[in-house]
């Protein structure tokens, strides 16, 4: 029971125990949830995936209303087919389904694609801010409290403000200048 609770107390005593220089170690925080929902290019990029995945919601509608008009179509009918007929129809429906069930693991793999796709500038952009405010300030690292790893930090060590002021500054205005 000592061990994990013991290696905790170790690890925030070194990080909260002063350098070889005599300096303490200075930690910040940000909320990442915060700067994803409030910078412009993370809206920008939410809105591109949005209607990527209304594209793809609209063929899987499509798809699966196809499938439950034939079902619903082989239900009503049947009662008056033969059983080879019925059988028939059977194999022909789970066929359809399957090709619904692989067009939708497409889509899903393309949805995660082109989210990648989306986001990976974003996240580039963001990490690069935070990466040199930590330099500038001299932070020996700067936490995330959406990662739920920070139960509780003085509200003097959020910089979610200031990565998100020189995101803004960084960004283009909306005429394409900066």
């Amino acid at each position: 029971m000592r061990g994990p609770l013991f290696g905790f107390t170790l690890l925030l005593a070194t990080a909260f125990a002063p350098s070889l220089h005599g300096q303490t170690v200075k930690i910040g925080w940000i909320d990442s949830n915060s700067v994803l929902s409030q910078y412009s290019g993370a809206q920008e990029a939410r809105q591109q995936m949005e209607q990527s995945l209304a594209s793809y919601q609209a063929e899987i509608e499509q798809m699966n209303n196809d499938f439950q008009s034939a079902m619903a179509s082989f239900q009503q009918q049947q009662a008056t087919m033969t059983a080879e007929a019925r059988q028939n129809r059977q194999e022909e429906l789970q066929s359809q389904q399957r090709v619904l069930q692989q067009r939708v693991a497409e889509l899903e793999q393309q949805a995660s694609t082109r989210q990648a796709e989306v986001f990976q500038p974003v996240m580039t952009e963001i990490n690069a801010v935070i990466e040199t405010i930590r330099v500038e300030g001299n932070y020996a690292m700067i936490l995330d409290v959406a990662s739920q790893a920070i139960l509780s930090a003085d509200p003097a060590l959020d910089l979610t403000q200031e990565v998100l002021r020189r995101l803004q500054e960084a960004a283009p205005d909306s005429d394409g200048s900066r």
